[in-house]
């Protein structure tokens, strides 16, 4: 006689696993040659999920559970797999026994036994939030596709502290030139170089992490190494514990702005025709020299204008005197130091501001500048074109009343070197 005991106690504990499943389980078989499955047996969760009483489906087919919305081709295409023995796993749209739609992900596996009728293991789980979840991110997806701006959703990184892109929109990835799959995963570490104010992203980042707002303008790089500006706004997002998890930033291009921006700058404070400082940010730096408040300080100003200019212009054109005037302040800038102040006051006059030098020092640099006005030469349709040089010096002292004192007495000194024969430096009283 043979001992069962085991063996039963096994199928026992195997049915009990079955019927207190979590999930909803299914078991069908198709006799030979047929497609079509019936139902030998579901569990509780199979109840619990559909509303139907285990009585209600045993026998019938798995259509019980399928609606309007079921996709057939999907069934046709899962049961073709099943006859080859391979197992599947799909998302299906089915309905309860009221009539309400879930989604359901069905993992099937099955087998042949020895009659050749075959037996499928189902189980099934409601994933209708998760699907919901990833069709409503696949429609926010496509709207974020439409915007004008860049949309990023950064994710944060527990373990590296930091964050990670988890979602790019279209428009970003042309305003950056990355394909959207170089993106996710990494650091916008990736976007950063030397214009990048890196102290102003970290605090970015912090308040990010803290699931606060932040607004400003900042300088990324695109793959291609340009670097391009941005307006962005954004903030961290807290998930249902509370724990801020992602952050999403919306990015709009202001570079055409910004370079727009810089050159109204540029020009406010600089001659159009040479590009070297003007008038206006000459007598400010003047100004904010003398306010500075250092009283032990010596500064010198140059005040000259060019003899023999009127003549280049007179015989060989204006556009002539424009070139001269181009290349001989190219030539001269190349001699100051990056805190000097070089500018064009108008017409043929000029002004330098050296800061800490005496007046023995500026007497000497200033006899150095008028030997290089000496030996420039332009060559033009044939001909030597050059100028001299009347210089004016100005050891700026505490009792002057500001700047416009300043230049007048440099204004004068210029002057007595044009009465005492031009082409020479004096220094004023």
């Amino acid at each position: 006689m043979i001992d069962r005991s085991g063996s039963d106690r096994s199928e026992a504990l195997a049915a009990t696993a079955l019927e207190h499943a979590n999930d909803a389980i299914v078991v069908a078989t198709a006799p030979p040659g047929d497609s079509r499955f019936t139902i030998r047996y579901v569990n509780a969760a199979f109840e619990a999920q559909t509303g139907f009483a285990r009585a209600e489906v045993l026998e019938r087919g798995l259509d019980v559970l399928y609606g309007p919305e079921t996709d057939r081709s999907v069934v046709a295409a899962l049961t073709a797999t099943l006859q080859r023995l391979h197992p599947v796993v799909a998302d299906l749209r089915k309905y309860r026994k009221d009539g309400s739609a879930f989604w359901a992900q069905v993992s099937i596996t099955a087998i042949r036994v020895d009659d050749g009728s075959l037996v499928a293991i189902v189980v099934q789980r409601d994933v209708t939030e998760r699907v919901e979840a990833e069709a409503e991110l696949e429609l926010l997806s496509a709207a974020m596709d439409y915007a004008n701006d860049g949309i990023v959703i950064f994710r944060w990184d527990e373990r590296q502290r930091g964050w990670r892109f988890r979602h790019v929109n279209e428009m970003f990835r042309a305003m950056t030139g990355y394909d959207i799959g170089e993106l996710i995963g990494r650091s916008s570490d990736v976007l950063l170089g030397e214009a990048s104010d890196t102290e102003l992203l970290q605090t970015f980042r912090a308040a990010l992490a803290a699931g606060e707002a932040v607004r400003g303008e900042f300088a990324f790089y695109r793959k291609d190494g340009t670097v391009f500006w941005t307006e962005l706004n954004g903030k961290g997002l807290r998930d249902h514990t509370g724990a801020v998890a992602h952050s999403i930033i919306v990015y709009r291009d202001v570079t055409e702005k910004r370079r727009r921006e810089q050159r109204l700058a540029f020009e406010a404070d600089h001659d159009p025709l040479t590009g070297i400082f003007n008038r206006r940010f000459f007598i400010r730096a003047l100004e904010a020299r003398l306010q500075s408040g250092v009283q032990s300080r010596r500064d010198i100003v140059f005040f000259f204008d060019l003899d023999g200019f009127k003549a280049v212009n007179d015989r060989h054109g204006h556009e002539a005197g424009d070139r001269l005037l181009i290349e001989l302040t190219t030539a001269l800038a190349a001699r100051f130091r990056r805190s000097d102040v070089f500018a064009r006051l108008g017409g043929d006059e000029f002004a330098v501001l050296l800061a800490d030098c005496s007046l023995e020092q500026g007497m000497v640099l200033a006899d150095d500048l008028l030997g290089a006005i000496r030996a420039f030469g332009l060559l033009w349709d044939g001909h030597t074109l050059g100028v001299r040089a009347s210089v004016g010096v100005v050891e700026i002292r505490s009792s002057d009343a500001g700047a416009a004192e300043i230049m007048r007495r440099a204004d004068e000194a210029c002057y007595a070197a044009k009465r005492s024969g031009r082409n020479r430096v004096v220094a004023a009283g």
